[in-house]
């Protein structure tokens, strides 16, 4: 699914930047510094402040306690975004807590504790007028609803694993997880969602030889539960009304198996790594009042892989696979746009064939080399098959799913990264994507000339899937360099293309490609026990008006979303190492 078309509010923790309702909106923040404190065996706390345009700002604390067999990071920060767009601020509490303990020698037991709670609001999307007259409005229907998405959830994960046998060579890993969550959701209804979810992973592995090569062999299993209950209500311009309409009553329960071996076929030359996995899941729903409806779905899917991986010389693998993949539809997937049925009866489970090769390498200098002294290089060309895509439409700004018969994808990668010579790094990253629709008609919702909606048959066949850029590349240069045994100056600068969006399944229209220069400047500081790290920047230094990405098959033709303009950025970090 679509980022922008998430319906969870993310905060990422210790990160420069924050995922509201799925969507990324950049804060500005800069990358974290050269102090790394999750990294260092010392006890450290560290409270960080980062602020930015657009009233972004994000502060908080972090400490790390070690004692004896006991590693402890506790964490909070609350971030704040008003927004470039109208109607589109944001906030989030995230509170955090790792313990790490080794009971004994060969095992380890982690518990991960997480409690985030905030509220975005979304400003919609535009047509292509309303977007020339002014990108960074809000959908005026987005504004009377008062459309946002408030999340409050916790999640607690307890992880074993301990490694066993005469030579240790056979290690088993334990986990699982409740999360309790609770969203609003002020779309054209209001909607309360209650979730609970439980799951329970277990993993094998042993490590050995087989007929004189290396092998290693796991199989493991895994089962989630889901149930949910949602509340609707009439949404009195972001204001839920005393008259609850309907509830309903949902489950998702999901029970996977899998195996896999990897094995030396060439000493120290071809690997082999064969894995297999099942999947059977099942979504219930029924509705408490009247019109009582209830709907059961199952899917079950078996998908292998193989996957060679040859070590031409130390520095250079080559490598290919065959995968099958399965996507069931997600619970919202399964939404009807049909008010008498609660799932849509006619959307399929996406399936596909993936074929990719290519290969890595890592050419590292001795440490004395000043030039050229290291240079990391991935390459991956792939083709997919797709058969019924899962594709999303959107009537009104509710969104649904249907099904594209058959998909081909052609693409390649290319990454690299070249330290030229000693703290200064050149980066380079390109993706080529040929996503084209082999087979494909549908009956679409479209609005005529007057405003009404219509149904329409169309033939996709030959058409290029929307909201997919063909050429994506970016480049960056890094420089760091000691000033002193206790000082450290930092200069990055950024440059970013994307090639041109289609917007809809017939490729009526296409975004214009667009380029971005950001840059980021700062320095480290250590005195004694304490560390202080300063940086500032600009993102989108040429002030670039853009459309970020696209609200695919509009019925409406809002399809239009302003990517973020000229913003400028700042932190202060203050550490002490004890």
């Amino acid at each position: 699914m679509r980022l922008a078309k998430k319906c969870t509010l993310i905060l990422l923790f210790f990160q420069p930047f924050v995922v509201f309702s799925g969507e990324i909106m950049s804060t500005g923040f800069p990358p974290d510094s050269a102090i790394v404190l999750n990294r260092t065996r010392d006890d450290t706390i560290l409270q960080f402040n980062r602020f930015g345009s657009f009233g972004a700002y994000n502060n908080g604390i972090r400490a790390v306690v070690r004692a004896g067999n006991y590693n402890l990071l506790a964490g909070y920060n609350y971030t704040n975004f008003d927004g470039y767009r109208v109607h589109s601020n944001a906030y989030a509490h995230n509170l955090n807590l790792v313990v790490e303990t080794t009971p004994t020698v060969n095992t380890r037991l982690r518990i991960l504790g997480n409690y985030i709670n905030g509220e975005a609001r979304m400003p919609g999307s535009l047509t292509k007028s309303e977007f020339g007259q002014d990108p960074l409005q809000a959908d005026p229907r987005a504004v009377g609803r008062d459309e946002k998405r408030a999340t409050s959830k916790g999640n607690l994960n307890i992880n074993y694993s301990a490694l066993f046998g005469k030579f240790l060579n056979q290690r088993i890993e334990i986990s699982g997880n409740g999360q309790i969550e609770y969203f609003i959701r002020s779309t054209k209804e209001y909607k309360i969602t209650t979730r609970y979810i439980l799951g329970l992973q277990a993993r094998y592995v042993l490590y050995g030889l087989l007929w004189r090569r290396k092998s290693e062999f796991s199989a493991g299993a895994e089962l989630f539960h889901q149930p949910e209950t949602k509340e609707e209500y009439e949404n009195l311009g972001g204001i839920k009304s005393d008259w609850i309409e309907q509830i309903e009553i949902e489950k998702t329960s999901i029970a996977s198996c899998f195996v896999s071996e990897n094995y030396e076929l060439v000493k120290k030359k071809l690997y082999v790594l064969l894995t297999a996995r099942y999947d059977h899941v099942i979504y219930s729903v029924a509705q408490e009042l009247a019109p009582s409806l209830s709907d059961t779905k199952r899917y079950n899917a078996f998908t292998p892989e193989i996957e060679l991986n040859y070590t031409v010389i130390p520095a250079i693998t080559l490598f290919t696979s065959c995968e099958r993949n399965f996507r069931n539809p997600t619970d919202k997937e399964l939404e009807s746009p049909n008010q008498s049925s609660l799932y849509n009866a006619e959307l399929r489970p996406q399936t596909s064939t993936t074929l990719s090769i290519g290969m890595k390498s890592a050419f590292v200098k001795n440490d004395t080399a000043r030039f050229f002294r290291a240079l990391h290089f991935d390459a991956v060309v792939f083709r997919s098959f797709i058969d019924d895509e899962i594709v999303p439409y959107e009537i009104f700004g509710d969104e649904f799913y249907r099904n594209a018969s058959k998909t081909n994808r052609v693409g390649f990668t290319l990454n690299g990264r070249l330290e030229i010579f000693t703290g200064l790094t050149f980066s380079a990253d390109y993706t080529y994507s040929r996503f084209i629709y082999r087979t494909y008609t549908a009956n679409a919702w479209e609005t005529d000339t007057s405003g009404t909606l219509v149904l329409n048959y169309h033939d996709f066949a030959g058409k290029t899937e929307p909201d997919i850029p063909v050429n994506n590349l970016a480049l960056s240069l890094l420089y760091k360099h000691p000033a002193g045994k206790k000082t450290a100056i930092f200069a990055k600068i950024g440059y970013s293309y994307i090639s041109g969006l289609w917007v809809d399944d017939a490729n009526t229209d296409q975004t214009r490609p667009y380029s971005l220069v950001n840059a980021a400047l700062g320095t480290d500081l250590k005195l004694g026990h304490f560390m202080l790290s300063v940086s500032a920047g600009v993102n989108n230094l040429f002030d670039q008006v853009y459309v970020g990405d696209a609200t695919t098959n509009s019925a409406d033709k809002r399809y239009y979303n302003a990517g973020a303009p000229q913003s400028f950025f700042g932190s202060v970090n203050i550490g002490y190492l004890f």
